[in-house]
């Protein structure tokens, strides 16, 4: 009875050791999110209403399949839906440290602070050059890398064109590439003089473009990238420095939209661009208190010019916290834009892992 039971003690011993050196060699999954909740309000009343807000709500998964293939799930609650939705499926094949593949849903590389992630930015929102021409999270396929340890960066890929969408409109494809150098690399200290500098171009031809990929529009009842239907040829390119010492910070980014109308959209319709930028000047102290200020200008495509000054100030508690302060006052009689108005305040708590 003994012997049988030392028997049977060492067959599942043995049978357990596979499993356990399976466990442990099983690739590790890195689970992540993004939390943005606040305040809202309004130096008009009619300027929307005031109260809280659920700005962003996310969760990631990342991991790899076999040796092969790393991937990235994230998915976003949408509050005006009630419902989450697919924010990120990519599927990316390092060939090499110079260069790795991209498959799936995922954002092009175009613009600086476009293809920033949320929790990074200084601001609540994108400028709005960045949030109109950046053309947004698509379905297609892209290839990235670095160089020269980590100061040259650059990409390039080929996308539907028509945002989430999975299916192809038309067989009409959206080209972006991107190169960025930065002087010291992806390692940098306090005491590091850093300068930063980077170029984008995107190209598509839309035959019969739905909402969200069009022409710019000026109107402010809209989200920021609805758009008016558009029928031809864009080409929308982007330029960005920045240069950072001692907790100072200085950036600024210009990005442009041309749209070459196709024949036979009616009397009247010529050919039209979008334009605009931002300048942005920050200070850093102790790495935990930030103050910042930004001019914000924009010209769209169809409707009237948009300026604004808007002043922030951060709070970084820990690594994973962020409070944020920031105010909004129009230029000049602009119009109120999707994200911005004149007198609009907000307070943002912010958790990001």
């Amino acid at each position: 009875m003994i012997r049988r039971l030392w028997a049977g003690t060492l067959v599942a011993l043995g049978c357990a050791l596979p499993v356990g050196a399976a466990a442990q060699e099983a690739p590790p999954v890195d689970i992540g999110g993004l939390l943005r909740v606040g305040v809202l309000t309004h130096a008009d009343s009619t300027d929307g209403p005031d109260g809280f807000r659920l700005w962003e709500a996310r969760l990631k998964v990342r991991g790899k399949i076999g040796i092969i293939f790393d991937y990235y799930f994230q998915t976003r609650y949408d509050p005006e839906d009630d419902a989450f939705e697919i924010h990120d499926a990519i599927a990316t094949l390092p060939l090499m440290p110079e260069l790795e593949l991209s498959l799936g849903l995922l954002r092009p590389l175009f613009g600086f602070e476009a293809t920033q992630h949320r929790a990074e930015l200084t601001f609540l929102d994108r400028s709005q050059a960045s949030t109109a021409i950046g053309p947004g999270r698509q379905v297609g396929l892209q290839g990235s890398g670095s160089a020269f340890d980590g100061r040259l960066s650059y990409g390039a890929g080929i996308f539907n064109g028509n945002g989430r969408a999975v299916v192809n409109d038309g067989d009409d494809y959206m080209f972006t590439s991107r190169v960025q150098f930065n002087s010291i690399g992806t390692i940098s200290f306090y005491d590091d003089f850093v300068l930063q500098a980077g170029a984008s171009l995107g190209y598509s031809s839309d035959t019969s473009a739905p909402l969200g990929r069009g022409i710019v529009t000026g109107d402010p009842s809209n989200a920021p990238r609805i758009t008016s239907d558009f029928a031809g040829e864009r080409v929308f390119w982007s330029a960005d420095i920045q240069a950072t010492y001692r907790g100072w910070g200085l950036t600024g980014e210009y990005l442009r939209a041309d749209y070459e109308l196709a024949p036979g959209l009616g009397e009247g319709a010529a050919d039209t661009e979008a334009y605009g930028g931002y300048l942005e000047l920050g200070y850093r102290a102790w790495g935990a208190l930030e103050g910042v200020v930004r001019y914000d200008a924009f010209q769209p495509a169809l409707g009237a010019d948009r300026e604004f000054m808007v002043f922030g100030m951060n709070v970084y508690p820990g690594y994973y916290a962020k409070f944020g302060l920031q105010y909004a006052t129009a230029l000049g009689g602009s119009p109120d834009a999707a994200t911005l108005a004149d007198g609009r305040f907000s307070f943002l708590a912010q958790v990001a892992f």
